[in-house]
């Protein structure tokens, strides 16, 4: 939404103007009986907190060009409720035709322009464009691949740069990554690799040391050295006590790799194989959920094909005599239970494409309605400004043709009193009938304006106009009105 000012203040008023929301709700029911109880939107941040939030936004995103119209909403206070609350304290940034373009600008600089729809769209930035080149022979992928690899380095690369404070933890997303598809990981790998080192947008000089820093840690990947378990492990790997075991240490923050070598490794038999995955993998879900900015990666699919794996293998080792009866019959239930939950992933990859052929239904649907919408808009346009024009018209004419019909009534009032005509001794659809042939006003309307209401504030008002009328050539009319209006 960054780019697009409308859209952006769309979200702020339906999260984060409830304040404003509720003060227009307080007053305007203020003198109605019964009143109704306020709620907040679905999602809407509390109105008891909601300016609060905005001023942490405010703080996060003061340095941050690409979010101009978000900032200056927040400076003005600008909302569709009630009047607008500006800090008074805070500058406004400047917008201009060229806003748009700018952020847009911006936002390539920061490397937050995906995902794209186009593969050609990367491949216009140089570095993008060697990799390509340099790749494309030896891979021999098609475009729709290559742009999927682009899309996931640029988003895994936006993640890094929000932990680039500790990059010895922000290693681990790229040296950790998996999409179950190696020579896609490598990859992608190795374009998040050319855009650590190519990236020096609004960075400090401590920023530059820990982009390097990362690029250094990430030079791991792939690396024998990091692809294996630890020699501490190692050294006393038929004593140790699996229950008790660090698997976030010993597996390298869940490296899927090292997790197959802790699970197949021959020191283990089929019990306690099964057994490390089950221990890995509460780990892994206990730490995915108390930082899911570091483990990105959903390897809910790896554990079941590393079981299936792990049990075929001991079935294999069973015919050796390794294994007992009973064992083997634990892995004819393992494989069965296996089977089984491969059924229902079938089932659901069934539901899932239904699920995509009827997305894509809706959004081809939802391409011509926003059409349709498009051309009403154009439609619209063009009625408003014809409707602005004759508005103009009407406001240039209403300006120049004097005073309105009750002002004309009350003058003609104080003239007719002036000449001893009053309500009193004549009728007043006789001065109905005079006032319109005078001025060519509607007879109803005038004769309806003659129940004059000199209490009304409009009333008042009108007065405080028509005594300006009387001042220059009949002052003491003019003091007759004065006297009135100031019932």
């Amino acid at each position: 939404m960054r780019n697009n000012k409308r859209q952006t203040e769309a979200y702020f008023n339906q999260y984060l103007f409830a304040d404003a929301r509720y003060r227009s709700h307080a007053q305007y029911y203020a003198n109605k009986s019964p009143s109704t109880i306020f709620n907040e939107s679905e999602n809407e941040i509390d109105k008891t907190i909601a300016h609060k939030v905005r001023m942490e936004i405010l703080n996060v995103i003061s340095g941050d060009d690409t979010f101009v119209f978000a900032y200056n909403i927040i400076a003005l206070g600008a909302n569709k409720y009630d009047d607008n609350h500006p800090i008074m304290t805070v500058n406004l940034k400047e917008e201009n035709l060229n806003t748009v373009s700018y952020i847009e600008d911006v936002c390539k600089k920061y490397k937050e322009d995906y995902p794209k729809a186009s593969l050609a769209d990367y491949l216009l930035d140089d570095d993008n464009r060697a990799i390509f080149y340099n790749k494309r022979c030896d891979l021999l992928k098609d475009e729709e691949w290559w742009l999927c690899a682009f899309n996931k380095a640029y988003e895994i690369f936006d993640r890094l740069r929000v932990k680039i404070s500790d990059p010895f933890k922000a290693q681990y997303i790229v040296k950790n990554i998996y999409f179950n598809d190696k020579v896609l990981e490598s990859t992608i790998v190795g374009i998040i690799k050319s855009l650590i080192d190519n990236y020096t947008y609004d960075l400090t000089d401590a920023q530059k040391k820990k982009f390097a820093m990362l690029s250094d840690n990430i030079n791991g990947y792939g690396n024998d050295r990091f692809k294996k378990i630890d020699e501490t492990y190692l050294a006393n790997i038929y004593d140790i006590n699996l229950d008790e075991t660090n698997w976030l240490k010993s597996t390298q923050m869940f490296n899927y790799d090292i997790i197959s070598m802790w699970a197949t490794h021959e020191a283990f038999n089929l019990e306690q194989r099964l057994h490390i995955i089950e221990l890995i993998e509460k780990r892994y879900l206990i730490e995915r959920e108390k930082h899911p900015d570091i483990f990105i990666y959903d390897l809910s699919q790896f554990f079941v094909s590393l079981r299936e794996y792990v049990c075929s293998n001991c079935v294999a080792e069973s015919g050796e005599g390794r294994y007992s009866q009973t064992r083997l019959e634990r892995v004819g239930e393992l494989k069965e239970q296996i089977q089984q939950l491969n059924q229902i992933i079938n089932e659901k990859s069934e539901e899932i494409e239904t699920l995509k052929n009827t997305i894509g239904q809706l959004n081809r649907l939802l391409d011509g309605e926003k059409q349709k919408i498009r051309q009403l808009k154009t439609k619209l346009r063009s009625e408003t400004q014809t409707l602005k024009n004759t508005i103009a018209k009407l406001t240039e004419e209403t300006n120049t043709r004097g005073m309105t019909m009750p002002q004309q009534v009350l003058a003609f009032y104080y003239l007719f009193n002036e000449m001893g005509i009053n309500f009193n001794n004549s009728d007043k659809t006789q001065w109905a009938r005079f006032i319109n042939t005078f001025t060519g006003k509607n007879f109803q309307n005038i004769r309806t304006e003659l129940n004059i209401d000199f209490e009304c504030k409009k009333t008042q008002k009108n007065l405080r106009i028509v005594a300006d009328l009387f001042a220059e050539l009949f002052p003491r009319i003019q003091q007759k009105v004065i006297n009135d209006s100031q019932i």
